[in-house]
């Protein structure tokens, strides 16, 4: 009896024909989550995965094959991202790019640098999603600059400085210890001392007179005027280096509120000090 031997029918080959790549955002900041994914395999599976980075069109974070479809992402800088997906059988391999997703640097900024005394500046700036730490910068000539605090914080008094000297500042973050480039925009301010209003007196009619107490740091005062202790003060006067206004010409038997703040010049940009505490005063 002869027999026939039929060769054994091969196993299908696990092989990957076509896929698609998706993103979760078309643009981000650095820190925020990315997440990339696959659908629509096609073919024998099952598969393995590989989701490799790209920062501005070079290698920058590569995995090794495993069997899940996603990869979560957290851009550590700024640039234009993208992966190589791989999706692999047994016996080949297929390979697609994602469309770039441009992540930018987080708008970290300082809000505001202000005196709060004639030695100190509290400067603040605004959160930061995913920041863990943030750098704050000093310099006196925007060229040489010093880290002057690492703080988990938003806000940062810088205590002994010279009063009437312009100081600048800008602050960066750190996610898990890398850090974040560019800084913020540098933002200046001067310290300065908080005045008080020391005699307000009508000595006779229709006349004001008021003196304050001098403000280390200053170079002038800012007077503002209300109708109302809590109304809306506008500025009466600007005094350059003394510490006495006298007003004339003021109706009579009206009850106005004084505020005084120091300021101080520096080339060409005027910086503000806190105003006193408001007094009032009846006129003759």
């Amino acid at each position: 009896m002869l027999l026939t031997f039929l060769p054994l029918a091969s196993p299908p080959a696990r092989a990957c024909t076509d896929f698609d790549v998706f993103c979760t955002v078309s643009s981000a900041y650095v820190g925020e989550l990315i997440l990339w994914y696959t659908e629509n395999e096609q073919g024998s599976g099952p598969f393995q995965y590989a989701f490799d980075v790209y920062l501005d069109n070079e290698p920058f974070d590569f995995e090794t094959l495993h069997y899940g479809n996603i990869r979560y992402y957290t851009p550590p800088y700024p640039g234009k991202y993208q992966v190589e997906v791989t999706v692999s059988g047994q016996n080949s391999d297929l390979t697609k790019y994602s469309s770039e997703i441009n992540v930018k640097a987080n708008p970290n900024r300082i809000t505001k640098v202000e005196p709060v005394g004639a030695t100190s500046l509290r400067i603040t700036w605004n959160t930061v999603p995913g920041a863990k730490n943030y750098w704050l910068y000093r310099s006196t000539d925007k060229k040489n600059w010093d880290v002057i605090k690492k703080t988990t914080g938003t806000s940062f008094a810088n205590t002994y400085l010279k009063a009437g000297t312009r100081y600048f500042y800008m602050v960066d973050y750190d996610r898990e210890g890398v850090k974040n480039f560019p800084k913020s925009a540098a933002a200046a301010g001067v310290p300065m001392a908080k005045t008080r209003i020391t005699s307000i007196t009508s000595p006779s009619a229709r006349r004001i007179r008021m003196t304050w107490a001098r403000a280390a740091g200053a170079s002038g005062y800012q007077v503002a005027m209300a109708s109302r202790a809590n109304g809306s003060y506008r500025t009466v006067r600007i005094v350059t280096g003394g510490t006495t206004a006298i007003f004339s010409g003021v109706k009579s038997g009206s009850t106005l509120f004084f505020k005084v703040r120091p300021y101080r010049r520096v080339y060409t940009t005027t910086y503000w000090g806190q105003y006193s505490a408001y007094r009032s005063v009846r006129v003759k």
